[in-house]
């Protein structure tokens, strides 16, 4: 039982590095090709709100990282 549930946080970790990833990446180079005048100025507002919703799902699949919940689960196995 232990060793699933170091695999299931494990699991909770790779999907909150993929979620920073996924999120991050995009809404820097928004915020680059806003500051190189590439991208209009409203464009900080998608941005942000990529950025936001990022943050709120990396914390989310860290929390359960820590508590050896799978990514797709609510509660242990």
């Amino acid at each position: 039982m232990a060793f699933r549930n170091i695999l299931d946080g494990a699991a909770s970790f790779c999907a909150a590095l993929v979620t920073l990833t996924v999120c991050g990446l995009p809404a820097w180079f928004t915020v680059v090709a806003v500051r190189s005048e590439v991208a209009p100025i409203w464009a900080y507002g998608a941005a942000a709100g990529l950025a936001i919703i990022g943050v709120i799902l990396t914390v989310a699949f860290l929390r359960k990282s820590f508590a050896g919940i799978a990514p797709t689960r609510q509660r242990r196995r």
